[in-house]
């Protein structure tokens, strides 16, 4: 899924802006989705080749190896999980909190763990 967006700072926060007509919302704070657009954007670093490690990314972008791998972890959301979040119409038992504890690689699991069956 291909979500463009862009990023407007309002004093000291950023917010994501979605560049895309239709059901999303022009405007998306929560944290999980701003984390699963940060993910993406890191997968897409290491599969173009311009980093080869979690490490070296990291390391460019000056943040702690753990939490770019925390974040990568994201992609491996549901596509309707993730359409769920950009929405806003996300559960409350969905939070970047819960999962950044882990979660199942099973899409499935996942609908059951977040209470989105």
């Amino acid at each position: 899924m291909v979500v463009p967006f862009r990023l407007r700072h309002l004093g000291y926060r950023q917010t994501i802006v979605l560049d895309r007509d239709g059901d999303l919302p022009e405007i998306a704070n929560e944290p999980l989705a701003k984390a699963i657009i940060l993910a993406h954007q890191y997968a897409e670093m290491l599969e173009s080749g311009k980093y080869t490690t979690v490490l070296e990314l990291a390391r460019k972008l000056r943040l702690d190896r753990s939490y770019v791998a925390r974040t990568l972890s994201l992609v491996n959301l549901a596509p309707d999980i993730v359409t769920k979040v950009l929405q806003g119409k996300a559960p409350e038992s969905l939070s970047l909190a819960k999962t950044t504890s882990g979660f199942p690689d099973d899409w499935q699991e996942q609908r059951k763990l977040f209470q989105m069956e």
